[in-house]
C-alpha cells in the first residue's frame, strides 16, 4: 500500500505542474503554482506520516 500511496503522488504531480492543467490557469498561474505547490508539500507530508503512525503501531 505505501508504495502505490508514492506512484499516485508521483504521477499527480507530473499532472499537476504539467502543460495542459498550467494552461487552463494562463492568468492566475503564480496563484497556481504557489496554491499547487503547497498542496503536494501537505499531501506529500500526510503520506509520509500515514507511513510513520502505520509503522510505530505494528
Amino acid at each position: 500500500m505505501n508504495r502505490d500511496i508514492w506512484i499516485f503522488l508521483f504521477f499527480f504531480g507530473l499532472i499537476l505542474f504539467n502543460w495542459p492543467i498550467l494552461s487552463i490557469f494562463k492568468s492566475t498561474v503564480a496563484h497556481y503554482l504557489f496554491l499547487a505547490w503547497f498542496l503536494f508539500i501537505a499531501l506529500i507530508f500526510v503520506a509520509a506520516n500515514y507511513k510513520k503512525k502505520k509503522n510505530d503501531e505494528g
